[in-house]
């Protein structure tokens, strides 16, 4: 027994010792790798051994000819701690780099060679011939930057590069370059709205979005001396770009708040498209058609098993503003789909968390339904549902519609019920059946049933909204109503 208990003392002194030698070793082990990288890693060096500033530049914005070439002088100041070594044996070379290449029109480079990936350096010697500056001396360096090949407005920004240290953005170079020339050309464009003519409702504040695709060599932008709008022929009113930047092949959108006209009929807007401050260029005239029409059509989406993204995808493609009666349990397994109803400026409604047959139920279960449900979208979303409520089944009596009205809740019926619930998949017969029920004789204020679930309505959705366009109604959500 002795024997034994001293054998069990010494394995677990042996384990001690080489759990602390392990323990040792790894630290040690450590410390030394940390040592190296701190000796051989160039990115641990403080920033503030190479900071600088820009004492002198040429104006900040440079106008150009076509094809121009142009001499810039710069005047740095070394602030930091770290003298700057110009020699051709300098280990540690200075470039000047061009810091966003990638945004910028890849016409801005001459070179072929040169496109948007590549990083646009410029090595940096003094004018005066110093191979060495010190801490609070200056450079003065020269360097010549050439006009894009096409007319218009660029943005270029420059920070020094120490050769095998992070690029300092201390301070940058930031230069507006206006190359004249042919601007038709840089600035040219197309429509891509779906449709630009659309039925409204009288004296409604109404967004109007118009979608232009920069077909020109040039870029956009939302703000500056040089920003992209839109201006109203006859008015002072101007819009600008809603995105900050729109490259050459990418598409640009401008909201426009206007009230709609009061007396049934048509109308126009017409509007330019203009490059602020910039030499005049022709524009087409961008026409948009105003139907004013006191009919109207909400489509309403139920339930929301299945994918809602393309739902959303063609009510966006197509302009027409729809209602999504989702149920509770689906919102909280599609938070973000919630979200993108709203920000799509579409509406969000309930119908009840779980879908059960409200004649069935009683007050305090048909309370929960409404106000569980209520609770979770608010507290995805921010934004109250309240008081815009579907039926599960459309199944309602005096004694629900007792307790749902009494609650300040308005509940939505349809007076186009598609029955597409009973076709999951996309199939001929399917689209038919939505297409003709959602069509068939509607009333002036028509309400269209349709769900999710079901991939055919998806598939005959641009002819449902087609066909109410064509015959004069306004797509509305439940509350416009």
């Amino acid at each position: 027994m002795k024997n034994k208990i001293l054998a069990l003392l010494a394995i677990g002194l042996m384990s001690s010792i080489f759990y602390f030698q392990t323990n040792l070793s790894q630290n040690l082990k450590t410390q030394v790798l940390i040592a190296i990288n701190e000796s051989t890693n160039p990115r641990t060096e403080k920033i503030q051994n190479y900071d600088y500033e820009i004492i002198s530049s040429e104006n900040d914005t440079i106008n150009l000819e076509e094809n121009e070439e142009k001499n810039l002088t710069i005047i740095f100041q070394n602030t930091g701690k770290n003298s700057w070594d110009l020699s051709e044996n300098s280990e540690n070379k200075l470039y000047l780099k061009s810091i966003f290449p990638n945004e910028t029109n890849s016409n801005i480079y001459a070179s072929e060679s040169e496109n948007w990936q590549s990083p646009i350096l410029y090595k940096i010697s003094d004018k005066n011939k110093k191979e060495e500056i010190n801490t609070n001396e200056t450079l003065t360096f020269d360097f010549q930057i050439k006009a894009p090949k096409n007319a218009g407005y660029y943005k270029e920004k420059f920070g020094l590069l120490i050769e095998n240290k992070k690029l300092l953005r201390t301070e940058t170079l930031d230069f507006d370059i206006i190359v004249e020339g042919n601007y038709v050309d840089s600035y040219s464009y197309e429509y891509t709205n779906p449709a630009m003519k659309d039925n409204y409702l009288p004296n409604k504040e109404k967004q109007i979005q118009i979608t232009l695709k920069n077909t020109g060599k040039t870029p956009w932008y939302k703000s500056g001396d040089y920003k992209a709008y839109l201006q109203e022929n006859n008015q002072n009113t101007e819009t600008e770009l809603s995105e900050s930047k729109v490259n050459p092949g990418e598409e640009g959108t401008f909201f426009i708040n206007t009230i709609t006209p009061s007396e049934i009929g048509s109308y126009e807007k017409e509007f330019t498209f203009k490059i602020k401050d910039l030499i005049e260029f022709d524009s087409s005239p961008i026409s948009f058609a105003m139907n004013i029409t006191n009919k109207k059509v909400a489509l309403t989406f139920d339930d929301g098993y299945g994918e809602i993204d393309p739902f959303i995808d063609t009510l966006n493609k197509y302009n027409a503003p729809s209602t999504f009666f989702m149920l509770g349990a689906v919102a909280q397994h599609q938070p973000e789909q919630m979200k993108r109803i709203i920000a799509d400026g579409h509406r969000l409604a309930s119908h009840s968390y779980n879908h059960p047959d409200f004649r069935t139920l009683s007050r305090e279960e048909i309370i929960w339904q409404t106000e569980e449900t209520r609770n979770i979208m608010k507290n995805i979303t921010g934004v109250d549902v309240f008081p815009y409520f579907r039926y599960p089944y459309g199944g309602f009596n005096d004694y629900t519609n007792s307790i749902i009205e009494g609650n300040g809740w308005k509940w939505i019926h349809w007076t186009n019920g598609t029955g597409d619930y009973q076709h999951h998949e996309n199939s001929a017969a399917g689209r038919h059946q939505t297409y003709f029920y959602a069509t068939l004789n509607p009333p002036d204020t028509s309400i269209v049933l349709m769900h999710i679930i079901s991939k055919s309505t998806l598939g005959a959705l641009p002819e449902v909204i087609k066909w109410y366009r064509d015959n004069n109604y306004a797509f509305v959500t439940v509350d416009e109503l």
